[in-house]
């Protein structure tokens, strides 16, 4: 049982999407656009299991439009069009291929790093780049189904080349007794999450 609804306001075709690991929330992206939309769908129990309640609305998230930046290494200029994206199987890591307007020159292509959270509420909050030897383009992006330390990313360049990159995670690596509290992610008081529903 399900139904098509066409939106006229997207410019163009979907581009690329993920479900977050509990199935919900859908995070997607349409062609030529540099910005990540979101449909929040609702738990139901019972007879209602499996339904979305009807017509929803797409909220942007996150804009990865081109931006220059000051680095040890000298101007940085990233951002772009979303060409895909995956969520890894904790719900705390997204990663979005993104390709500046100019491409293929080299580096502007790279994949972005989110941390996120889903409940109480969502949030997506900037985490880093991962970027390749110069001139590889990555192609494809995968997250393990099980890693317990944290999350693993596997990346294929363009050059043929895979990495693998671990995210540890202080809560996967802390053992937790009863007495003791999680230990809190390490990071900046300043930090500010990019979306919240707050």
């Amino acid at each position: 049982m399900w139904t098509c609804e066409r939106w006229p306001t997207l410019r163009g075709r979907c581009q690329t999407g993920c479900w977050s690991p509990d199935g919900s929330r859908l995070l997607f992206s349409v062609l030529d656009e540099s910005v990540i939309y979101s449909l929040s769908f609702s738990e139901y129990r019972g007879e209602m299991q499996g339904q979305v309640g009807g017509s929803k609305t797409a909220s942007i998230v996150a804009d990865l439009s081109e931006t220059t930046f000051e680095t040890l290494y000298g101007e940085e200029r990233i951002g772009g069009e979303v060409h895909s994206m995956v969520w890894d199987p904790t719900g705390e890591r997204l990663a979005v291929i993104i390709r500046g307007q100019c491409c293929p020159v080299p580096g502007l292509a790279a994949v972005a790093v989110f941390r996120t959270r889903n409940s109480p509420v969502f949030e997506l909050l900037p985490c880093g780049f991962v970027r390749g030897e110069r001139g590889a383009q990555p192609q494809l992006i995968s997250f393990h189904p099980c890693f317990p330390q944290g999350a693993l990313l596997t990346v294929c360049w363009s050059s043929g080349r895979i990495s693998h990159i671990p995210f540890f995670f202080v809560s996967a690596l802390e053992p937790r007794s009863p007495r003791r509290s999680p230990v809190p992610a390490l990071g900046s008081v300043r930090e500010q999450p990019l979306f919240s529903e707050l």
